[in-house]
Parts: C-alpha cells; sequence; structure tokens
C-alpha cells in the first residue's frame, strides 16, 4: 500500500508542475497575442494619420 501511495504522490506533483507549465504557456500566448494586436492598431492609425496629413499637405 506504500508503495501505491509514493506512486499517488509523485503523480500527483508531476500532474501539478504539468498544469502549471500549461497555464503559464496559454497566459504568454494571450499577453503576446493582445500586444500584437495593439501594436498592429496603433500601427495601422499612425499610417491613416498620415495618409491624411499628407492628403492635407497636397490640397492646401
Amino acid at each position: 500500500m506504500n508503495e501505491l501511495s509514493l506512486f499517488a504522490d509523485g503523480f500527483m506533483r508531476y500532474l501539478v508542475t504539468y498544469i502549471v507549465f500549461i497555464v503559464a504557456i496559454v497566459a504568454a500566448f494571450l499577453i503576446g497575442f493582445a500586444l500584437r494586436k495593439n501594436k498592429n492598431s496603433k500601427e495601422a492609425a499612425d499610417e491613416q494619420e498620415a495618409v491624411t496629413e499628407e492628403a492635407a499637405g497636397k490640397s492646401a
């Protein structure tokens, strides 16, 4: 019975470690995705602003 207890303890430690790594990977993915989405929208807004300023400069 002692062997089963040791196995269960080792297995649970492995399982908790595995779950922690998976959660960290998912969190890193979500943070990276949000940061990239924010950067892309900022670049698009800057590009649109530059085009608008250029058009206004040509018509003036």
